[in-house]
């Protein structure tokens, strides 16, 4: 499908024009580094894609903008909701007529008319977990956050991203000590196999919700081809899971989620899988780890190495 706005052409994207998609999107988002993998996943992988949502904008012939909307219409079934839309993904770059607020408004625009023609009363930037790249717009992106101000988008949230450099890397000894007492306790620390995959999804499903499920069960599915993982801790005895952590579900460097059994909170259960998780991302080469998409100062903040945090707002608007 071919549309066109003012000076602004509007196509859907194809496989052939992720190439154009990716160089739009590092050209004017100056602190991110996307790739061909991380568009596909958060497009014709996401089971809830549809075509007409992701969107390359041209100026004479030159790709200025891409945006990728979406609504959660199959997956995960818990959260199914038509009327809800996102857009996660908005990138522009100024082009010879356009400035770069205008390509953003001009991508704004068409993307909350497609929307809307689908039937959503309201869209949110851009915490569309778990095909998302960030859990809402970075503050520095300062042009972005203008044009959604003026089309009457106000901040539904905050979250953070921690940045981990990962050289030098290792587990404190009060860590490697607090490991062998809960061992002595009868706590385990294994890595997930396949054959646990859907009991463990079953409990994280119940406990934590559909949406770490699904990275979860990505994590072991794809353990090979991405070497992901989950550790989970176990009470030996009872053989009941305590504790569990995920590292490269989604993307190579992305650790989590994590999370722990509400009755073993506060023995340091959540530290161990942290700490390992860490070094096992460090043993496959990641130099630089992103804790994404959290709140949890203080327990991530023991960890050395924390470069610098990345502070987004979540950016919503309702129009029905």
């Amino acid at each position: 499908m071919t549309e066109t706005m003012s000076q602004i052409r509007f196509e859907e994207l194809t496989e052939s024009s992720v190439s154009e998609a990716v160089e739009v999107c590092n050209a004017s988002l100056v602190y991110d580094f996307l790739n061909a993998s991380t568009l596909r996943r958060i497009t014709f992988l996401d089971p809830n894609f549809e075509p007409g949502l992701a969107l390359i904008a041209y100026e004479d012939e030159k790709p200025v903008g891409f945006a990728a909307g979406c609504r959660r219409i199959r997956e995960p079934a818990e959260w199914v909701d038509p009327k809800a839309g996102w857009i996660k993904l908005l990138a522009a770059r100024a082009g010879r007529k356009s400035s770069q607020a205008e390509v953003l408004g001009l991508l704004c625009e068409k993307m909350e008319t497609d929307l809307k023609s689908l039937g959503a009363a309201a869209v949110r930037l851009t915490d569309f977990a778990s095909w998302h790249v960030w859990a809402g717009i970075d503050i520095r992106y300062e042009t972005i956050l203008e044009v959604l101000e003026s089309r009457g988008y106000s901040k539904a949230g905050e979250a953070v991203d921690y940045l981990i450099g990962l050289g030098g890397f290792s587990t404190p000894r009060r860590v490697q000590s607090l490991r062998g007492h809960l061992e002595a306790q009868g706590i385990s620390f294994t890595l997930a196999t396949r054959d646990e995959s859907r009991a463990l999804c079953s409990w994280v499903k119940k406990t934590f919700g559909p949406g770490w499920a699904y990275e979860v069960a990505a994590s072991i599915e794809n353990a090979e081809a991405n070497r992901s993982g989950t550790l989970i801790a176990k009470d030996r005895a009872t053989g009941d899971l305590v504790g569990f952590s995920t590292y490269a579900a989604l993307e190579p460097n992305w650790f989590g989620p994590i999370g722990v059994d509400e009755a073993r909170r506060k023995l340091g259960v959540g530290t161990v899988l942290l700490f390992e998780s860490l070094q096992r991302m460090r043993l496959n080469g990641v130099a630089d780890a992103v804790i994404p998409w959290t709140g949890h100062l203080f327990f991530y903040t023991q960890v050395p190495g924390i470069t610098g945090v990345r502070h987004y707002h979540i950016m919503s608007k309702r129009w029905g």
